[in-house]
This record gives C-alpha cells, structure tokens and sequence, in this order.
C-alpha cells in the first residue's frame, strides 16, 4: 500500500493517523530522490530509447518540483503538464497507446530534461520545506502505540 495514494483500498485509525502525519516527512531533501531516480530513467531511456522510461524522468521531475514548491504530494503525470515540456500530453497519450513504444524523436528532450532538472535543483534551494522531519516524536508514539494494541488492529 502506498501511504499516499488515492487509490484507497481500506483504511483503519492507524492509516489515517500515518496520512495526517505525512506532510511532518517531508523535507527538501526529498528532491535528491527524484533526482536520482530522474538520472536512473534518463539512462536507461538512452540506451533503448522507450518511452516509459523518458516519461518516468519527466513524471519524478515535475513531482519532485511539485513537492518543492508546494508541499504537496502530486505524482499524477497529467496534472503536472505546467512543469514541463509542451509536448507531454503527446508523450502520455503515445504511450496509453502501447506499452513498450519507442519514443517519437529524441530531438531536444536531454535539453528540456537538463531544464526540469535545473527548475526541482533551483525549488529544491528555495523550498520552504524545513531540513529536518517534524514527525518524528509523533511517528514513533503512533508506533509504540500500534505495537502495545498490537498489529492486527492496523487493518
């Protein structure tokens, strides 16, 4: 289960207080993550030159700066069109259309990666996101918690 998701499929007191307690996690060192996992996509793009991984890239950077500049958790591709290029749209649409497609062109796409990559770094350094989590102190008496109810009430 991903914490965050939208996709809920059952929930319990113990979800819904880790859900509350989510944004007290975030930090701007989050951005290294979809920093790295955009460089990891980037590659792998280069070398069979599908598009899954290029969007995977383009998706983890529009994210990323998302989350800088916000706050907010948001790793829906098609609402984060406003981070990147104007061709995305293109790129999903392509995609919903068959599963392993090559790419379209590769013409200026390491640019306009280079330049998303540029825009979560520059989010990442002003982001008011704090350095440290908040949550901590409250994560581990919800742990505790759980633990002394024991973990079949998780569910």
């Amino acid at each position: 289960m991903k914490l965050l998701s939208p996709l809920v499929v059952t929930s319990s007191p113990v979800h819904e207080e880790l859900v509350a307690l989510a944004p007290g996690c975030l930090t701007r060192h989050h951005a290294h993550h979809y920093l790295g996992f955009a460089r990891t996509q980037w590659r792998l793009f280069t070398k069979r030159l599908e598009l899954k991984p290029l969007l995977y890239a383009f998706r983890v950077l529009a994210t990323g700066t998302h989350l800088m500049r916000t706050g907010e958790l948001e790793a829906d591709l098609t609402r984060l069109y406003a981070y990147g290029p104007a061709y995305l749209p293109d790129l999903v649409a392509a995609k919903a259309e068959a599963e392993h497609v090559r790419a379209p062109s590769t013409l200026g796409l390491e640019a306009d990666v280079e330049r998303m990559t540029a825009v979560l770094e520059q989010a990442r350094d002003s982001s008011a996101l704090p350095e440290r989590a908040t949550a901590e102190a409250a994560l581990h008496d919800l742990v505790v918690r759980a633990r002394a109810r024991g973990w079949s009430s998780l569910t």
